[in-house]
Parts: C-alpha cells; structure tokens; sequence
C-alpha cells in the first residue's frame, strides 16, 4: 500500500505542475474554441486529481488542508456561492454557465478542489516546479503573440494587439502580469545563479513587451501604481532584504542588501514615474498618435466611448445590487439586471452585456453582499497573513512585497474587466501559495517508510470517488462536449446542406440536452432569420425550418427567467417569415411585446416590435414604438430617424413635429435627411419637407438633384425667389440640368 500512495502522491503533483501548460490549448472542434477546450480540460483534470487526493488524504493526515484563514474563508467563499446560485433566478445558468463563459458554479468549486489540492499537498520544493512550470507555459505564449506581431499569426480579434492562445488581448495582459510577479519571486531566490537571473531577466523584458504589445490600459496602469508601490516600499525598507525567516518560498539566503542595490532600486522608481508621466505629456505629439499602442494607452477620457460605458453600467449593477443585495442574482445572471435596468446611453456600444466588468460589482451581483465580502475575505486572510509573517519576520521581506503586488494589480485591474480560466488559475494558486508561504506546512519532508493504517478506508474512497468522477463526468463534460462538437458540424452542414440537413444536424446537437441547448438555439435562430426568401430552399423547406426554429424558441422562452434576446431571436424570426408562416404573427407581436415591456429602454427590441407592427399593418403603432425607443434617448441617430420617418408614413403629424422641434437639422447626416425628406414626399406632404431640403443642401451643395427638388418644393409653398436660386444653382453645380431647370424657371415666371 506504501507504493500506492506514493503513487497517488505522485499523480496528483504532476497534474498540477501540468494544469498552467492549459492556457496553450485551443481547440477548434468546439465553438469558442479558446475558452471551452480549456475548461472542459481544467475540469477533467480537477477531478481526476481530486480523486487520488481524497484517497491520499484518508490514508495521510500529512495531506489534509489545515484550517488556517485563507482555507476557512474560501471554503466559506464556496458555501455562499452555492448559495446565491442555486436561489438565483436561473439557478441552471448559475450552476453550469455557457459556452461562451464556461464559468459558474461549476468553474469556482472546480478551482477550489484545485486550491484545496496545492494548499495540502505542495511543499516548498513543489512550489518552485509549479512556478516555473507555469513560467515556461507563458514563455510559450509570449512567443506566439510575438509570432502574431511579426505577422506570422493571425490576432483572433484582429487588429494591432496581440492574444496569443489566449484568445483576448485583455486576458493576456492579466495572465503576463502573475508572471512578471511570479519571475521577482524566483528572481530572489536564485539570486546566486547569475546565468538563471540572466534567464530570469530576458523573460521578464521579454514578457514585458508583449505585456505592452497587448495594449490594455487597465492592466499596465495596475502595474505602474503597483510597481511604484513596491519599488518605494524597497527603497525606503531595503535593509529588510537581509532578514532571514522561519519558512517559505523564497529565502535568499546571504544576500546583502547594499546602498548600491537601494540607488538602482531608487533609479528604477524614478523611471517608473517619469516615463508614464513623459508619455501622458506627450500624448498630442505626433509621436505617441502615430504608434498605436500608445495613442491607446495614453488616450484616457472620461467621456471616452469604453470608459462611459463601464460608468453606466456600474450605475445599472448598483440598481441590481439594491434590489438583490444580500445573495445577488448568480453567477451568469447579469443578463437579468442588464435587460431591467438598461441605459439607453448604451446604443454605440456592443448589444449585449453579461459582466459589469467591475470586480466589485461583478460579485456583488453574482452573490450579493455576503459573496462579495466572503471572496474579499478569502484575499484580506492572505494579505494579513503576509503583513503578519513580515511583521514577526517569518516571510523574507522581498517574498511578502511580491505576494501583495501580485493581490493588489490584479485587483486594480479587475476594476475594467473580469477573470477568466487563465487567470484564475493562478490566481487561486498565489492564494494557495500564500497560505503557505505563511502558514507553512510541520510536514516538509514525506517519507513511506511503511503503509498508512487507513489504507483500506483510503482505497474505498479512491474507488468511491472515481466511479463517482466517471459516472458524473458524462453528463458534466462528455455530453456538453459532444454538444459542442455537434453544434460545429451543424454550422458546417448549414453552409451547403439542405433545410432537412441542417434541421438534423441541430437536433443532432440537441439531443445530447446538455447546457449547451441555449448556444445551439441561438445559432438555429441567426440561420432562421435568413431562411424566407433564400432561393437555395423551396417554399415548404423554409416554412419547415421556421416551424422548427419557432418550436425550439418556444422551449427556450418557456422559464421565468427569460432573456430578452432570445425573445428578440424568437419574435425576429417570426417577423421575417411572416411570408411563409402569416399565423405566427400575433404569436410574434406577443413575443416582442414581452420583450419590450421586460426592458423598455432597450432601443433594438423597439425596432423589431416596430418592424412586426408594419408588417401587420399598424403603422400607428409602430410610430408610437419608435417614438418611445427616441426618447429614451435623443443622441441615437438610428432611433430619431426611424421614429421621425414611420411617425410620417403612419400618419402621425404629432410623433413628427415633437422629433423636428427637438431635433437640431446640422446634426443630422445626409442618408438621415434624405430618408426623412422621402418620406415627407411620400405623403406629399412639402411644406414638412422644405426644412429638411434646406439642410440636404448645405450638407451635400455639390448634388443638383437636392437643389432641384428643394426648388420645387419652395415653389409650392410659395416662395418662388427662393426657388429660382435654387433652381439656377442645379444648373450652375450641374450643367445636365440645364434644360430641366430652364423649364421649371418658364413654369413659374411672373410668381
């Protein structure tokens, strides 16, 4: 049995020096395909792991968590969080998340058996191979978003920043700054090797730069306020290098802190302070807005378009907040807060939202008060730990500096965005690493000299636990894996196969019933709406795949927690098959209807309430809908125009006049006026149309066709000067219209 544990000890070790080498893969047979392989991976792996541990735990109580602080309070983090999920609105979303996403439930208690494995079975020598593990890992993706800067590899989003195989610029930036961090940290403890401080050095220069190449604001000013923080801390407490310590990582034995060592950590401070601030000075020069990256970085403004935009929607989390305050709405359930309390302010930005993109909010809304204050607890537990083993010199002072720079960044730079697998792999680790590094472990040393006498209770609970991992397994990972891959054939099939094919392949997709069904409506529901009308498909074959796509909306819309973009799917195909299926249309007014009334601020459900209301014939409602949607906020082009233009058509003067009174002619762009000025035309209503000729010309002076229509309509009302000159300037912008505009002059002579 000795060999057995050995074994299992063995096992679980090196799954969790080879769980950092995740962020490497991708993969493609999946939708998403840098964020699902990774998790579905992640959590295979856990269990696995979990299963040799509970084994290796019953057999050795030199395996078991201690109680410390940082272990109570993310086990209390946990309970909570199971808490606020399973009473959530959408408990099922909570628990299981997305493809998109693949967080929830199912990620944080996955990352806290992973915690739980590192807290009781690393020592100080497993430590220093999990960090470097983790360092060649980031070496590895540095190199490919360095291949991707060169042109060699294509950026998933495009453009200048670079993602790596990371999939976003945002996510790399986070994942390079643990490893700058994670690099000091081994820095110091090899410090008498200069050929692995040479290697050390170049990583850190290296990752640096790909560090800037990402171009994220949040997470390079994270690490300039942190680095002048640990820099000043070094600099005015550098004699506290030489302390020596009871236990931990980095020890650094003998290094001797000199006045020269303290000027070049002064120098280091100095250019940390003055390079951001030299580049924010020069941020008009054009040698910052010819480099696009800095131009970036150096652009901030409150007024700025991402930056207004995380300002409300912090403003529509906090009302989320107070209306669930104390357990939240759950995990993957922004999408309720952000459809209740939308901010029409919103338009320019992207459609949808399901993070606040706030730390502080994002789990005030995932777990309400108590979440939020459980997750602060569990880092506060290692920050005082830190403080209180530097306090009693228990932590060499360089090691604890690094411990809270690491906590510190990556919470300011949690106040933009959001963590993801990347980073909170290693983010669980530095909790993990921390409780150690303080708390330490009485059992540094393990030696089998002789089977435990709770082997046979250790192997029940290994057996136990395995069956229990596969028999789970098939339907936590291998039927949303299969879904996933399903859903990828279908998209393929889609593309050249008939309507049965398709319809086939997604039920196919369906079959498997896993939380995957929603990703794989959403897709039948973008294909349905091109489906009418598509002369590859015969009449039946359209109404066939409407019929389908219909059904399977109406099982995605059937809870109580609805998303208004299903809804939105949902009432939009309905809209455009009207054609094909006419009998679905109340059912359609009555799906928008909902829509609309569950986030009436939301100016793209009014359009398509809008649009199913012309279809039908009800123009007047239509305009109503659309003067709603305007004046939810006046600033949206599209909702001003398509409100000013169907209050026309729909013969509601009205909903007209009020948009013209408020509506200032010099910002509006010339397709805006021309629409409204057709639409004047249409009901031959001139004199409303006058104005809006008279801002087409000075908008575009150089078409004579707006001059020569302008003319004709100052004519009918009366004012025949006014009309020559425009009459005479078609022909002098156009010769062409010469002999048009000399016959309407002849008209009018003597007027």
């Amino acid at each position: 049995m000795k060999n057995l544990e050995s074994i299992l000890l063995w096992l679980v070790k090196i799954g969790l020096w080879a769980i950092p080498f995740l962020p490497l893969y991708i993969e493609p047979a999946m939708l998403f395909p840098f964020i699902t392989g990774k998790n579905f991976a992640f959590r295979m792996m856990v269990e696995i792991l979990f299963a040799a541990w509970a084994g290796l735990a019953v057999m050795r109580e030199e395996f078991r968590p201690k109680l410390t602080p940082v272990f109570k309070t993310a086990t209390i983090f946990i309970v909570i969080l199971f808490a606020a999920d399973i009473l959530s609105p959408n408990p099922y979303r909570s628990l299981f998340s997305n493809y998109e996403r693949m967080e929830g439930f199912m990620m944080l208690v996955h990352l806290y058996l992973y915690f739980v494995m590192l807290v009781s079975v690393f020592r100080r020598r497993d430590w220093i191979i999990f960090f470097h593990t983790t360092l060649i890992a980031s070496v590895l993706v540095s190199y490919i978003a360095f291949l991707q800067k060169l042109g060699y590899r294509i950026s998933m989003q495009g453009g200048f920043r670079v993602d790596s195989t990371i999939g976003n610029p945002t996510y790399l930036a986070a994942y390079l700054v643990f490893h700058l961090w994670i690099l000091l940290l081994l820095a110091y403890n090899f410090w008498k090797k200069w050929w692995l401080e040479a290697i050390y050095a170049l990583i850190f220069l290296f990752e640096f730069t790909i560090l800037y190449f990402t171009a994220t604001r949040g997470a390079i000013l994270a690490m300039v306020l942190t680095g002048f923080l640990f820099l000043s801390a070094l600099v005015v407490w550098w004699e506290k290098l030489s302390e020596k310590n009871q236990h931990g990582f980095s020890v650094g034995d003998g290094f001797k802190p000199t006045a020269r060592g303290r000027a070049i950590a002064a120098s280091l401070l100095a250019v940390v302070i003055a390079v951001p601030l030299i580049l924010w000075l020069m941020r008009g020069t054009s040698f910052v807005q010819s480099n696009q990256v800095l131009r970036r970085l150096t652009n901030y403004s409150f007024q700025e378009d991402t930056i207004r935009a995380r300002r409300m929607i912090w403003g529509m989390s906090w009302q989320g907040v107070l209306e669930r305050p104390f357990l939240g709405w759950g995990q993957e359930n922004y999408y309720l807060v952000f459809q209740k309390y939308y901010n029409p302010g919103l338009w320019s930005q992207e459609p949808w939202f399901d993070r606040s993109h706030n730390i502080i909010f994002d789990w005030l809304i995932h777990a309400g008060i108590l979440g939020f204050a459980a997750f602060f607890a569990m880092v506060g537990a290692a920050v005082w730990g830190v403080f209180h083993a530097l306090k009693k010199k228990e932590l060499p002072f360089w090691a604890g500096l690094v411990v809270l720079g690491v906590f510190i960044s990556h919470i300011i730079q949690d106040i933009f965005v959001f963590d993801n697998l990347n980073t909170y792999i290693l983010f669980f680790a530095f909790l993990a690493y921390a409780n150690f590094a303080v708390w330490g472990n009485s059992h540094e040393k393990i030696a089998f000299h002789k089977a435990s006498a709770r082997a046979p209770q250790g192997l029940a609970v290994l057996s136990a636990t395995i069956i229990l991992v596969i028999f789970a397994g098939y339907f936590l990972h291998v039927k949303p894996i299969n879904e996933a891959k399903a859903l990828i054939t279908a998209l393929t099939i889609q593309q050249r196969g008939s309507a049965d094919q398709i319809i086939g392949a997604y039920q196919k997709a369906l079959s498997y019933d896993s939380f995957g069904n929603t990703e794989v409506r959403e897709q039948i529901g973008n294909v349905a709406r091109s489906i009418p009308g598509n002369e590859r498909f015969t009449k039946e074959e359209q109404q066939h795949f409407i019929e389908f796509a219909v059904d399977e909306f109406r099982k995605e819309t059937s809870h109580s927690a609805k998303d208004v973009k299903h809804l939105l799917f949902y009432g939009a195909i309905i809209d455009r098959a009207l054609d094909l299926k006419s009998e679905f249309a109340e059912e359609g007014v009555r799906v928008l209807e909902e829509a609309v009334a569950m986030s009436p601020k939301k100016q793209m459900l009014a359009f398509e309430l809008a649009q199913m209301y012309m279809n039908i014939g009800k123009n007047d409602r239509a305009a109503e809908t659309l003067r709603d949607a305007w004046r939810a906020d006046h600033s949206y082009p599209d909702a001003r125009v398509n409100a000013w233009v169907i209050a026309i058509i729909g013969k509601k003067p009205e909903i007209a006049a009020e948009i013209a009174s408020a509506t200032d002619f010099v910002l509006l762009k010339e397709p805006e006026l021309y629409r409204i000025a057709q639409a004047y035309q249409k009901i031959e209503e001139y004199k409303s149309a006058v104005p809006i000729y008279a801002a087409l010309v000075k908008v575009s002076p150089t078409n004579p066709k707006y001059h020569a229509v302008y003319a004709a309509h100052l004519a009918f009302v009366g004012r025949y000067e006014e009309a020559r000159a425009e009459a005479r300037e078609s022909m002098r912008v156009d010769p062409n219209f010469k002999a048009e505009a000399e016959s309407f002059l002849e008209s009018i002579r003597g007027k």
